[in-house]
C-alpha cells in the first residue's frame, strides 16, 4: 500500500464494458466482472475510491494516504450504467470527465478512426451520475486537439465548456481532462483562466502534493492487463519509484 501520504493515485478509466471484437484498442474497456475485482480488492485492502474534488483536498492538506481518485472520460453511456453501480456498491466515488457538446451524441471525435460508434450520456443520466453521488467535470465542448486549435477557439472549448456545464447542472464544474491527453504551455494557461481547480493528463504517474494542479498525472487502466498488474501500479509505491527513477535517469 502506498505509504506516502502526499500522493494519490489517479485512475483514468474510459468505457466499463465488454470490448466488442472488432474493437481496435481494446486496452480501453475495462470489463464489469473485471472492474468489480478491482473495486473489492482495492476495498479489502484498506483503499478508498474518491473523487477528483475530494483527492485534491485531500492531496493539499495531507491526508490523502489510503485514497485513490476514479476518473472516466468522455462520459460514455456505460460509466453510469456498468460503472456507477458498482461503485455505490462499495462506497466509491469518481468524477467524469464529459464533452459538454456532445451530451445524448457519440464519440464523433475518433468513432472513424476506432471504427467504434459509442453512445454518450444524456444530460438526464449526467443527473443520475450526480445523483449517485458522483463528480463531473469538463472535457472540452468538442473534444478537439486544443493545441492545433487558434488560441481563441482553444480558450472557448475550454472556458465555455466549464459555463455551460455548470448551467446545465448546476454545479460547480471545478475540474478538466486534456482532450486525447495533449497540453502545452499555452493551454495550461488557458485553463488557469478558465478558473479550473485541477486539470488532468496521460502522463504516467501517482499525483504528488508538489505537482502542477494542472498537470496531473494518472495511470491509465488497461483492461487487456489483469488484476496484478493493476495492483502493481495501484496499490504498491511503484508507480512513484518508477517517477523517481525517470527523473534521475540521464
Amino acid at each position: 500500500m502506498l505509504s506516502v501520504m502526499s500522493a494519490l493515485p489517479i485512475l483514468c478509466y474510459h468505457n466499463v464494458a465488454f470490448a466488442p471484437a472488432e474493437a481496435r484498442f481494446k486496452l480501453l474497456y475495462v470489463n464489469p466482472d473485471k472492474f468489480e475485482r478491482q473495486l473489492w480488492t482495492l476495498r479489502r485492502l484498506g483503499l478508498r475510491g474518491v473523487s477528483t474534488g475530494e483527492g485534491i483536498a485531500r492531496l493539499r492538506n495531507g491526508t490523502s494516504r489510503g485514497c485513490v481518485a476514479f476518473t472516466f472520460d468522455d462520459g460514455y453511456a456505460d460509466t453510469l450504467t456498468a460503472a456507477a453501480p458498482l461503485m455505490k456498491r462499495y462506497g466509491f466515488a469518481a468524477t467524469c470527465y464529459v464533452v459538454s457538446g456532445a451530451l445524448g451524441a457519440y464519440n464523433r471525435w475518433d468513432a472513424q478512426y476506432l471504427q467504434e460508434t459509442k453512445p454518450l450520456m444524456s444530460r438526464r443520466q449526467l443527473d443520475e451520475w450526480l445523483a449517485a453521488g458522483m463528480e463531473v467535470g469538463s472535457h472540452s465542448c468538442s473534444h478537439q486537439r486544443l493545441h492545433e486549435l487558434p488560441p481563441d477557439a482553444a480558450r472557448d472549448e475550454i472556458a465555455e465548456s466549464r459555463v455551460a456545464l455548470r448551467n446545465m447542472l448546476g454545479v460547480p464544474i471545478e475540474h478538466f481532462a486534456y482532450p486525447f491527453g495533449d497540453f502545452t504551455a499555452d493551454t495550461v494557461e488557458l485553463v488557469r483562466r478558465a478558473g479550473y481547480t485541477s486539470a488532468v493528463t496521460v502522463l504516467q504517474g501517482v499525483a504528488r502534493a508538489s505537482d502542477d494542479r494542472l498537470r496531473l498525472p494518472r495511470i491509465l487502466v488497461n483492461g487487456e492487463r489483469g488484476l496484478w498488474n493493476f495492483l502493481l501500479h495501484v496499490a504498491t509505491p511503484y508507480e512513484r519509484l518508477r517517477r523517481q527513477w525517470c527523473r534521475r535517469a540521464p
